[in-house]
């Protein structure tokens, strides 16, 4: 997984996760099933765009990746429970997590932007977009001994 329940602790307080995720069965409480679903479809996102330039999923997951993964398992968290996001709301911060992590993942898809991180199966790939070209610079027409004497 990308992201843990405990990352996503991290950026909402546990009383708005138990207010989203909360069950007639289980009151008061985070249901935990209901995160880790999130954070599974968030995961199925990052893949999708991360796929055009790595190979996903990732084995060791750059920070970066774990930080939309957040963002977008929030969205979907609140998304799923009847939040609008509207401009007074508080909550709109979620949306705009969510619309900029997926900026980001169109960039990435494009290989307009890289990540720090790979596939530990494949080093080669590991921080490096792969469909990049490289450029060589031509031989040096000039040098010391051919410049000697001018």
């Amino acid at each position: 997984m990308y992201c843990t329940l405990d990352d996503v602790k991290k950026q909402v307080p546990e009383t708005k996760l138990i207010q989203i995720t909360e069950t007639e069965e289980a009151p008061g409480v985070i249901d935990e099933a209901a995160v880790e679903s999130a954070i599974e479809m968030a995961q199925a996102e990052i893949d999708a765009y991360a796929a055009a330039q790595y190979p996903v999923p990732f084995a060791l997951v750059p920070k970066i990746i774990t930080k939309f993964a957040v963002d977008i398992a929030l969205y979907n968290l609140f998304s799923g429970h009847g939040f609008s996001f509207e401009e007074d709301s508080p909550d709109k911060i979620i949306l705009q997590r969510y619309k900029d992590a997926v900026k980001f993942l169109e960039k990435l898809s494009e290989g307009a932007v890289s990540i720090g991180g790979g596939s530990a199966a494949d080093p080669a790939t590991a921080g490096v977009a792969v469909n990049q070209t490289v450029i060589q610079n031509p031989p040096r027409l000039f040098n010391r001994d051919t410049m000697k004497g001018y």
